[in-house]
């Protein structure tokens, strides 16, 4: 029988336990996508209810805290998106139409589901 020295043999055991956690790739790459998705599923909610989003586009949003989003973006000649996790894990996505548009310059306060698979609510606000 071969012998083998105590630290290779502790070494050995321990290895596998010290080795990093297994991850999920998908996981990752899903929750850095939830903030557009999130405002994708507002700007969808939004354009049902009329108000112009022509000018809107979820690769410009913004990742920002809540009471940032909720301050919202200056009225301008582009849509404006802000979007924020809350506490409760519902994302607060802010939207502020353009000035050129026939909401000219609203802002629209959506609230979005945890997964941003729907609308819970939408608050308007005027310019």
């Amino acid at each position: 029988m071969a012998r083998w020295p105590l630290r290779t043999l502790l070494l050995a055991a321990l290895a596998p336990a010290c080795g990093p956690a297994p991850v999920d790739p998908a996981t990752p790459a899903d929750d850095e996508d939830l903030p557009r998705r999130a405002a994708n599923a507002a700007i969808a909610a939004l354009a049902n209810r009329n108000f112009d989003v022509r000018d809107c586009a979820a690769s410009r949003a913004r990742l920002v805290e809540e009471p940032g989003a909720r301050f919202g973006t200056p009225p301008g000649d582009r849509c404006g998106i802000l979007v924020a996790r809350r506490s409760d894990r519902t994302w607060l996505v802010v939207v502020r139409s353009a000035l050129p548009s026939s909401s000219a310059g609203a802002r629209a306060i959506v609230t979005v589901l945890p997964e941003a698979q729907g609308v819970s609510a939408i608050e308007y606000a005027p310019p």
